[in-house]
């Protein structure tokens, strides 16, 4: 979130700055002119030490405190800039927009306990501060607390401020809520008017039409937003966790359509992507089905780099791991798609580290992470393969380094989530073990995710003497 809604904040406190100010301070009005100058230049450092200037100075000078949170923000150092906002709320505790810049940022950091309460008193000051509400409606539906969020957000949609961000995250309050069809009507409508909607959108709407057992129309979705979001790994992963027979039937459907194509490239990478996530390293028969299609795929289109890349993951489920990094390099040597490039790059230091060409791998990772800083939309998956070879090398420092820039990208990656609370506990922080194991639960339905941090919860109740609900998470590990 939200760095142009943080920017948009600043120009509306700095008009005001400047139309409340007295004539007697006209030096720190000329001193902020500057400063914001150089943030309007983007410019961030030095504006940065221009406003830390004007606090040293006037320290009572609230509006350098506001910009100050917002120049640290776009630097990256979150700590300094919620610290900057606090400061600002202490001289202007009825100031909406400093609530809800500090509420988007502590949510955005991942803080979420941190940021409700900001959030909340932002929308009760200014019930018009949309990102706020919607930033709160997202806070609830992570705690768990769906009725609030609906309560919350349905006025918000049913206003002519409603956009369909607004929607996604009321529909997914539905979903949580149990009103399946409610959240699918509302998704339908969305990627109806908006076929290039969110990934989120995407996945929620084939979650509803699931939660609303029409399993064709779930798989169909998924098919539809890969076709918008072709990299997307998510979306994979979500199709294959529908039940089994649900899945083999469209498969089989899918690929009685191209023996009557067999020119279908697309269609085959499509299919054969399928096989290999549903497989689930069980190494099935069906993988030499997936085999035999990107094989085909890859001689149709010898230039196409996804056919390749996902001919080199189902070479590496089949544990041929020599022809995989064939498979990856042809990949890398004819990709033009930057995301797909970070993820190419990222199997491909994976796949040096299974050799224990450990300077080779972390070659590949870096140039994955460097291009991968470079995207509009990051992507976690691969970064994350980078942070476990880290860890694998004991470099603890750059790791960690990793894991926190991994959760800026993405708060809730419920990968990194899980690692992160693992971390805390390590550090004997129980209580933010807890809050970080309970958001991974709520927030993935990856079964391999949810037992760890099932595991971790019994570790974490069991410490804490909390029996009775190390019992509960116990019992839901031997039912799952």
């Amino acid at each position: 979130m939200r760095l142009c809604v943080l920017l948009l904040f600043i120009a509306a406190s700095v008009g005001a700055a400047q139309s409340t100010q007295s004539t007697s301070r006209d030096d720190p009005n000329r001193t902020f002119a500057a400063a914001e100058a150089l943030m309007k230049a983007r410019n961030v450092a030095d504006a940065a030490q221009a406003f830390e200037h004007i606090i040293r100075l006037w320290p009572d000078f609230a509006e350098a405190y506001f910009a100050l949170g917002v120049a640290y923000t776009q630097l990256g150092k979150s700590e300094e800039a919620a610290a900057a906002l606090r400061s600002y709320l202490k001289l202007e505790p009825q100031s909406p927009d400093g609530h809800a810049v500090l509420g988007i940022l502590l949510f955005d950091d991942g803080r979420i306990a941190d940021a409700r309460p900001e959030l909340e008193q932002a929308v009760r000051l200014d019930r018009s501060q949309i990102e706020a509400a919607k930033a709160l409606g997202r806070a609830y539906n992570l705690e768990g607390n769906a009725a609030q969020a609906i309560t919350l957000l349905r006025p918000l949609v049913a206003s002519r401020a409603a956009d369909d961000d607004a929607r996604t995250i009321l529909a997914r309050s539905l979903l949580s809520s149990g009103d399946a069809a409610a959240a699918a009507k509302l998704l339908d409508e969305a990627l109806a008017a908006n076929p290039r909607s969110p990934l989120q959108t995407y996945i929620l709407a084939a979650m509803a039409a699931r939660d609303t057992h029409n399993l064709p129309k779930a798989l169909e979705i998924c098919e539809r937003g890969t076709k918008v979001y072709p990299n997307s790994e998510q979306l994979e992963g979500l199709a294959v966790s529908f039940p089994e027979e649900a899945l083999i039937a469209r498969t089989t459907q899918r690929i009685e359509q191209i023996k009557n194509n067999l020119k279908d490239a697309r269609e085959m990478i499509a299919v054969g992507r399928i096989i290999i996530a549903a497989d689930k390293g069980k190494r099935s028969g069906t993988l030499e089905l997936g085999a035999a299609l990107l094989t085909r795929a890859t001689q149709l289109e010898p230039d196409n780099a996804a056919a390749w890349y996902h001919y080199g993951r189902c070479l590496l489920a089949l544990a041929k791991p020599e022809e995989a990094s064939a498979a990856f390099n042809k990949a890398l040597a004819v990709v033009h798609d930057d995301e797909l490039q970070v993820l190419i790059l990222g199997r491909i230091g994976f796949t040096k580290t299974r050799f224990n060409h450990f300077d080779a791998a972390d070659e590949a990772f870096q140039k994955s992470l460097e291009l991968n800083r470079k995207l509009d939309h990051h992507m976690p998956e691969s970064a994350f393969l980078y942070y476990k070879f880290l860890v694998l090398r004991e470099r603890d420092a750059e790791w960690h380094a990793l894991l926190d820039e991994i959760l800026r990208w993405e708060p809730l990656y419920a990968p990194a989530m899980l690692e992160r609370a693992k971390n805390f506990l390590s550090q004997e922080h129980p209580e933010k073990a807890l809050e970080a194991a309970l958001l991974v639960t709520r927030n993935t339905e990856d079964p391999d995710t949810l037992r760890s941090a099932h595991f971790l919860l019994v570790k974490i109740y069991r410490m804490t003497g909390n029996e009775k609900q190390a019992d509960l998470h116990a019992d839901w590990i031997k039912f799952h």
